[in-house]
């Protein structure tokens, strides 16, 4: 019999069903072999960044892994949950059980997560051959990241951003938080992909004094919050603001759209004084989102993501002190809308 090619064996594993007695499931739905030995080699990888990073907590892995997707529904104690239910009171008693489990697990993830940036991708862009890598060489492909969180940074400026932040492969914090990954269609076929960086967590109002750097394929834009009394984007100095001014448009060779982020506000003497204009969020949660309408076998795209506090906007206070932030990039096959 023929050896079967790579991608022929990846599309058997994709169908291939679990002969489990007790298959192991998730959100209810019956998972392919394929699937489950990703979710568990997922878990092991997880497991082990997470304890290189000095994070032991089991509570704090399993909140983690199931945001991004690698875990399995419980099988345990079913014969014992069914039997429970068949008992006088039973009900009552899980409801009130599930109503404070619900409640802990809630305050639990909002505390646990705080600070975490993880990336994501969607089962079917899993079944469809895409794959993740903190390398461009994808030695260590994967189908989610983790990456170290920034603590204890400071209000800096964009000024403090050193240039070559794009360059540097994974996790490279400063006093900003900034990570580099790849993602390749290691598939049969071209296929399009959505992404959005969304915040996922939040204490003391932290995003409203964050700014946001995204490098796509080496192309920076940047974005703030909205200015709460315009609307508007953050402009920094303001219009209203004649003292300053930034002497040298700063990441400016890098920026996707210089025009509509850079703005001149006078020349004098030779030397040029600029204003910048951050992208404002999508929405709350959203600070951006974006889409590849097709990626063929074998593409790769690049993307950084760099968050700092900044200092000249004006709701970097001492009232964020100890606030976190917690985000997911994550990424999803495009469907097909053609009826």
């Amino acid at each position: 019999m023929a050896k079967a090619t790579k991608n022929e064996d990846h599309i058997t594993g994709a169908e291939k069903s679990q002969k489990r007695l007790f298959k192991y499931k998730r959100a209810g739905v019956a998972l392919s072999e394929d699937e489950v030995r990703a979710i568990k080699a997922g878990r092991k990888k997880l497991r082990a960044d997470m304890r290189a990073q000095g994070i032991k907590s089991k509570k704090e892995f399993e909140i983690t892994a199931s945001s991004l997707g690698l875990y399995f529904d419980k099988q345990r104690g079913l014969a014992l949950f069914w039997w429970f239910l068949r008992s006088k009171g039973g009900w009552i008693l899980l409801g009130s059980a599930a109503a404070l489990m619900l409640a802990l697990f809630g305050l639990s993830a909002v505390t646990e997560l705080q600070g975490h940036f993880t990336v994501s991708m969607s089962d079917d862009l899993f079944r469809e051959g895409f794959t993740l890598s903190e390398t461009k060489g994808f030695e260590n492909p994967t189908t989610h990241l983790f990456a170290t969180p920034a603590e204890g940074v400071p209000c800096v400026s964009i000024l403090d951003i050193p240039t070559n932040v794009g360059e540097i492969d994974g996790a490279h914090n400063d006093t900003y938080f900034a990570y580099t990954f790849y993602v390749r269609n290691e598939g049969e076929s071209p296929q399009g992909l959505d992404w959005s960086l969304q915040i996922r967590a939040e204490s003391r109002e932290l995003s409203e004094a964050a700014w946001f750097m995204i490098f796509v394929d080496d192309e920076m834009t940047f974005y703030a919050k909205a200015n709460r009394e315009t609307a508007g984007s953050e402009m920094l100095p303001p219009p209203s603001d004649t003292r300053r001014a930034y002497g040298e448009p700063p990441m400016y060779e890098m920026a996707a759209a210089p025009e509509e982020q850079y703005e001149t506000i006078v020349s004098e003497k030779g030397i040029t004084y600029w204003r910048i204009k951050p992208y404002v969020f999508e929405d709350e949660e959203v600070v951006k989102s974006g889409r590849f309408e097709e990626i063929v076998p074998g593409e790769v795209h690049k993307f950084t993501v760099v968050i700092w506090l900044e200092g000249d906007d004006p709701d970097c206070t001492n009232d964020r002190i100890g606030g976190h932030l917690g985000l997911e990039f994550e990424m999803d096959l495009v469907e097909n809308k053609a009826a």
